[in-house]
């Protein structure tokens, strides 16, 4: 039996979370701030249809406060923010701290600037000569606006550099704004460099990494010199923007290197960290806006990795989420690399997205024991013709066998599904809901949950150009669109639908205290993620009481 006192010292170790905004700051003067995140977004239809309790997602660790607390959330919650994969910090900020520091500027990160803007508030105290924003996780070009303008309400002088994928994503969108799919009001108003409103950010950095460009710029200006002729680069002037020159900036394969050893403590303070074992995707697939620079691709040895799974794991570190496309790169050499992780024994339980066809010959007890803990895969749908109409390279029967085997061993599968794409229909939707039932497996080991999003039509992706658009009668943008045999509105319903439909199994929930999931059984976890999701459901139609939420959940957490 666990006692309210058992699941509590399972966080004790992790309590100085990462973004506890009054922890001290140890710094005489500071040449930058930067900031990974503005606020946490998710693109996934089933996402926002999850459980929640006094208006947060009912995670384990909440629900375990809800219920302590007779049907009430009361902070503080133990164990929230730390030893979750969301509790993660961001490796784009990790990445920028890292590679600033080691060229001798003193730096400062905000993770997610929401939840720490009394942090940065604090933080411009010790008088920054810039801001950074890396773009990373900006979707639209009102949330940089809405960052820009906060920013500027604290310190109007300060001196705002942008850069990431959404900076260059929208330079490539203003490339081929002549054509008439790109010069639309609804792109104006979502990228930068187009209409009328743009960020008061006073440099961009317009390259697939930047971070050489970024490091001279904060040069000059501690020395006040001017950015105006960087390459790559872009700025304001008048209410037009003016273009530095195009060069290369980086060697192809290069690695986004980290000095773990190096970073402050308390980038390690929630027990998981981010990492890389290859960067870039070759794959093609039709609804992905990706940059795919032939450049980004690289994959790091062995040796390398594992040297870095064994820093990490000095900090404290128990988790270790790959943020990989597809864990290197599909290499067919994942059984040595297995085998080379068992030898070494860092200790650390880790979680990647891997193309389910990279595990075909790969030894898959040999995994598990490597630590491998969850598993991610873009399925997409079960059925043929749409898989073939994305240019998907999925077989979802080989897919079935192999998931049914690694839940088998107790490795936790998360699937992604996408509703909508030009050529679904009704029937197609059926089928992949069917196929989704087929993989729950609720007697095994492992967790099966899913997330599903609607398609959306976004710009530079291959389905979004002339051709296809007129191949499939496909008209609109980003999520409002229609095509031949379903329209976004059709698609969303579908998404409810197939929420609804699934009944032994659940959504992802990646702020679940993973500490707190272990120290229950399988058979616990597996019925406290089924309960969870049957309430959720009912929740869409009913209002439910303190006493449905304690009642369902009590057997399976205190039996």
């Amino acid at each position: 039996m666990i006692t309210g006192d058992g699941w509590s010292v399972l966080s004790t170790r992790f309590s100085d979370k990462f973004n506890r905004p009054d922890r001290e700051v140890c710094l005489l003067s500071l040449d930058a701030i930067i900031i990974s995140e503005y606020e946490q977004q998710s693109l996934s239809g089933s996402s926002p249809l999850r459980l929640q309790l006094d208006g947060r997602i009912a995670d384990i660790q909440v629900v375990l406060n809800y219920i302590s607390n007779n049907g009430k959330v009361v902070l503080p919650i133990d164990g929230d923010g730390v030893m979750s994969w969301s509790s993660a910090p961001k490796l784009n900020g990790i990445f920028l701290y890292s590679y600033l520091d080691s060229h001798n500027f003193n730096v400062a990160l905000i993770n997610n600037y929401a939840s720490e803007r009394n942090r940065f508030l604090s933080l411009l105290n010790h008088n920054p000569k810039a801001v950074i924003i890396s773009t990373t996780f900006v979707h639209r070009k009102n949330d940089l606006i809405e960052l820009v303008e906060d920013i500027r309400s604290l310190a109007p002088d300060i001196f705002v550099i942008s850069g990431g994928p959404f900076t260059y994503l929208s330079y490539l969108i203003l490339q081929k704004s002549g054509d008439d799919i790109y010069n639309t009001s609804e792109i104006q108003d979502d990228f930068v460099f187009l209409g009328r409103q743009n960020p008061r950010i006073d440099l961009l950095i317009i390259s697939p990494r930047g971070e050489k460009i970024l490091a001279e710029a904060l040069k000059r200006i501690k020395t006040n010199k001017t950015t105006k002729d960087l390459p790559n680069s872009a700025y304001l002037d008048g209410g037009k923007y003016c273009f530095g020159p195009r060069t290369d900036d980086f060697e192809p394969g290069e690695h986004f290197n980290i000095e773990w050893d190096r970073l402050p403590e308390d980038f390690f303070s929630t027990g998981v960290i981010p990492m890389q074992a290859s960067t870039g995707c070759p794959n093609k697939c039709a609804f992905c806006n990706f940059t795919k620079h032939p450049k980004l691709i690289s994959l790091k040895q062995t040796k390398e990795l594992i040297s870095e799974l064994e820093a990490v794991s000095l900090r404290g570190i128990e988790y270790v989420w790959f943020v990989d496309d597809n864990f290197r790169l599909g290499k067919t050499d994942l059984t040595k690399v297995c085998n080379d992780i068992i030898d070494v024994n860092p200790g650390i339980k880790w979680m990647s997205f891997i193309h389910v066809e990279s595990l075909r010959n790969v030894d898959l007890e040999l995994l598990y024991e490597s630590g491998c803990k969850e598993l991610r895969f873009g399925l997409e749908s079960a059925d043929p013709q749409i898989l073939k109409n994305m240019n998907k390279k999925v077989d979802p029967l080989f897919a079935s066998k192999i998931i049914k085997k690694l839940l088998a061993l107790g490795i936790n599968c998360s699937c992604y599904f996408l509703i909508g794409f030009p050529g679904e229909t009704e029937e197609t939707v059926i089928k992949t809901i069917d196929y989704i039932k087929s993989l729950e497996h609720p007697n095994l080991k492992g967790m099966f949950t899913w997330s599903i999003y609607p398609f959306m039509l976004a710009p530079l992706s291959p389905i979004y150009e002339y051709a296809s658009r007129k191949k499939y009668a496909l008209t609109g943008y980003m999520n409002k669109w229609t095509h031949q045999t379903m329209s976004s509105d059709q698609a969303r319903k579908h998404v409810v639908k197939a929420f609804a439909s699934l009944n032994k199994s659940g959504p992802i929930y990646r702020g679940d205290n993973l500490a707190m999931l272990e120290k229950l059984s399988s058979g616990q976890r597996k019925n406290f993620t089924i309960i969870r999701h049957n309430l959720s459901k009912l929740s869409l139609t009913t209002q439910l009481t303190e006493n449905d939420i304690i009642s369902s959940f009590r057997p399976i957490l205190f039996p």
